[in-house]
């Protein structure tokens, strides 16, 4: 790994905080989780870094939050995030970012659309969802009605990180 690879797990660390930041969190009242820009930053970094760099690069993000600094939505930080309502979304980014880099086989759009659909939005409903039942006291249909809101907003940001790291991808930036 080259200094130039070194710089882009920090450079995506920052690009997590400051997209967290960046949006005023809106609270879906049903499930108490804000509509965020973390995971378009999760898919671009699974889309554009190698399997370890785009895990690292944003597990030093959930690791910077779970030690207290206010770097998630809402500017919270500390352990109790992650034992509340998005906290299993928080914990399934570096997983998430893991797992597009690695099934990323070639640079092709329909592919990377295909992989952040999969991984960015399923797999992040599936862990958020399964840890919003543990950790909240509501109903598991109410919780899967809460969040659908989040699905077209998604959706946007697959094709929007797809088509991105395919221009990125093709001008050999990340090279």
């Amino acid at each position: 790994m080259n200094i130039k690879r070194i710089t882009f797990i920090p450079t995506f660390t920052s690009l997590m905080i400051e997209f967290t930041i960046i949006l005023p969190p809106f609270t879906v009242p049903i499930i108490n989780v804000n509509i965020t820009l973390q995971t378009f930053i999760v898919m671009l970094a699974g889309l554009l870094l190698s399997p370890f760099e785009a895990f690292l690069s944003i597990f030093l993000y959930v690791l910077i939050g779970i030690v207290g600094f206010p770097v998630f939505s809402g500017m919270r930080g500390g352990v109790g995030v992650i034992f509340g309502p998005s906290g299993g979304f928080i914990v399934s980014f570096p997983i998430v970012a893991l797992l597009i880099s690695v099934f990323r086989l070639k640079k092709a759009f329909i592919l990377y659309l295909i992989l952040t659909l999969l991984f960015g939005i399923i797999l992040t409903y599936l862990f958020g969802l399964i840890w919003l039942y543990i950790f909240t006291n509501n109903a598991f249909g109410k919780l899967i009605y809460g969040i659908l809101i989040f699905i077209p907003f998604d959706i946007l940001k697959c094709i929007l990180a797809s088509f991105i790291s395919i221009r990125i991808n093709n001008s050999n930036i990340f090279k």
